[in-house]
């Protein structure tokens, strides 16, 4: 009576046993859905993400926008040159006034030629100069009533003429407000490229590691399903002899259904885990028809954390921070520029020059160059609102609370830093605490299976005990792993917080070198950003205080305008 209930119970302990022997190993994923697969390491994956990721792209775009502005602004200096030329043909009746002082006839005809050219550029102290010289030639009805055989007279004629704001307008502080703003803007939009590029590698390593788990999830869920499967017919086969009950049946197919859905959920979690990994690299598994496998395992390790050596770090390297600080510049940029706009509009006006007449051009400028007929002209214009000025008092107002603006958010930011990273050290913690934990538990239920098995070997345990045992190191395993991802997650976020993420993955640009390493890709396009190289990061460097300081662009305001061209050769 107790010898084919003895085979049976071997049989399943001999399933279970060689289950549980490939709960503790990785194995091969489920056949592919997609075709071929390739294997992906986090660093393989990682260096695809920097070359193809289009959000990466489309940041790095908005920063070299920033710096294209800033050159734009940094145009203050550039000479204009004006020319014209103008040719007159008119003709017009004379007052009795103005014939009688005439005497032409009753009508005044002329054509004349006008031609002038001039140099116009700005200096630091915000003065508008025009450095130019121009010709006429005068030909008219009235001429040939002085001398008859005169053809035309030409006039010559060459200055230099300044205007030179003295309160409102003048000094630097009016003059490069444009320029020190674009240099804050671009220092911001450099903040915020690193910000997100922080965001997007963080996120990808995170998609690596969710289909890591999902992977593990779905080969598990399969061999459960195998094993259900194996209790479920040894169970119909002892029915079907006598020798067990319908409710052992329907209790194994119902466990075989539990397995089954959990299979299938497991499987659409892993499809979703898959495709989010690709899109990281502008891909999809269906669209390139390659089943991507994660081959790294997360790992869990002691951190050397100091709160102190993280808080100099965040205030060193922290992109929010030093944006905040950025902005905060802009606005002290903008009252100083109100505060000048407070002032009184008064204004120097200066000019001299020298001219010319003649019967041809040349003879014109001999009198030029001789200096014959010099001429020379100052004036003082003073404009002053008569109500003191109502739109530059409430604007100066309004620049000023939008500093205190920038300042209260820059010491939020700061105190958030401080706060998010005490959080940020205690996830690691108790992530690393939680890790271990579960790996005690793991290696307890898998000693409890070897039992259940061992005893079901001889026949004093059922099958419905070791599914039970079995189901219970399946969610074991599951939730070890799933806590070592969630010590790699806290790691990403206390990386973001102090702003090293970057720096330990050896792909940390300054903006001058940022700029000219991928200055080809900005302005003459290409699918691949092949800039940066992925390096895996390291504990000891995830906690080193071996940071790197960020200064502001300041360039020097008082610049030569003929020094201009060299400084903006592109």
């Amino acid at each position: 009576m107790r010898s084919l209930p003895h085979r049976t119970g071997v049989s399943v302990a001999l399933i279970l046993f060689v289950a549980a022997y490939s709960l503790g190993n990785s194995a091969e994923t489920p056949a592919s859905t997609y075709g071929a697969k390739e294997a992906l390491s986090l660093e393989d994956f990682l260096q695809r993400v920097l070359e193809r990721n289009k959000a990466i792209q489309a940041r790095l775009m908005a920063f070299h926008t920033s710096r294209s502005l800033l050159r734009a602004e940094n145009s203050f200096y550039e000479p204009a040159l004006v020319s014209s030329g103008e040719y007159v043909d008119r003709k017009r009746a004379n007052t009795i006034e103005i014939e009688r002082s005439l005497r032409s006839g009753g009508e005044f005809v002329e054509r004349n030629q006008n031609y002038s050219t001039a140099v116009e550029f700005r200096t630091p102290l915000n003065s508008k100069v025009r450095v130019g010289a121009g010709s006429r030639k005068l030909k008219n009805n009235i001429q040939r009533t002085v001398i008859v055989d005169l053809d035309a007279e030409y006039e010559a004629n060459v200055g230099v003429s300044i205007e030179q704001p003295l309160l409102k307008g003048a000094g630097p502080a009016a003059a490069f407000a444009s320029m020190r703003l674009a240099e804050r803007n671009a220092d911001a939009a450099f903040q915020e490229y690193r910000r997100q590029m922080m965001q997007i590698v963080a996120e990808a390593e995170m998609a690596y590691w969710q289909l890591h788990f999902a992977q593990e999830e779905y080969r598990l869920s399969s061999e459960s399903v195998a094993v259900a499967k194996t209790i479920a017919d040894d169970g119909r086969a002892r029915f079907d002899a006598g020798r067990g009950s319908r409710l052992d049946v329907l209790e194994a197919d119902a466990g075989l259904a539990v397995r089954l859905s959990r299979e299938s959920e497991a499987r659409q979690k892993w499809v979703e885990a898959l495709n989010r990994m690709a899109s990281y690299f502008a891909t999809s598994a269906q669209g390139s028809g390659i089943e991507y496998v994660a081959s790294d395992v997360p790992e869990s390790s002691d951190v050397d954390l100091s709160f102190q050596g993280g808080t100099r770090t965040a205030l060193a390297m922290s992109p929010d921070r030093l944006r905040a600080r950025a902005l905060v510049e802009q606005e002290k940029i903008r009252v100083a520029f109100a505060k000048n706009q407070r002032l009184p509009q008064v204004d120097l006006k200066a000019s001299a020059g020298a001219s010319g007449l003649g019967y041809d051009y040349a003879t014109a400028w001999r009198d030029v160059e001789g200096g014959r007929f010099p001429a020379w002209t100052v004036s003082l214009e003073m404009r002053v609102p008569l109500l003191g000025g109502v739109r530059e008092r409430n604007e100066l107002r309004a620049a000023r609370q939008r500093q205190r603006q920038a300042e209260l958010n820059a010491q939020d930011v700061e105190t958030q830093l401080a706060s998010g990273l005490d959080t940020a050290q205690q996830r690691v913690e108790s992530s690393l605490t939680a890790a271990r934990n579960y790996k005690s538990v793991v290696e307890f239920r898998d000693n409890l299976l070897e039992t259940q098995i061992q005893s079901a070997q001889v026949g004093r345990t059922d099958a419905r005990t070791v599914l039970e045992a079995e189901q219970e190191l399946f969610a074991a395993r599951l939730g070890q792993l799933q806590s070592e991802i969630e010590h790699q997650r806290a790691l990403l976020e206390l990386q973001i917080i102090t702003g090293n993420l970057l720096k330990v993955r050896k792909i940390e640009l300054g903006m001058k070198e940022l700029e000219k390493e991928s200055w080809n890709w900005a302005n003459k396009g290409g699918e691949s950003l092949n800039v940066l190289d992925y390096t895996p990061a390291s504990v000891e460097e995830i906690t080193s205080e071996d940071f790197v300081t960020f200064e502001p662009e300041v360039k020097k305001p008082y610049v030569r305008p003929w020094h201009f061209w060299q400084r903006h050769k592109r």
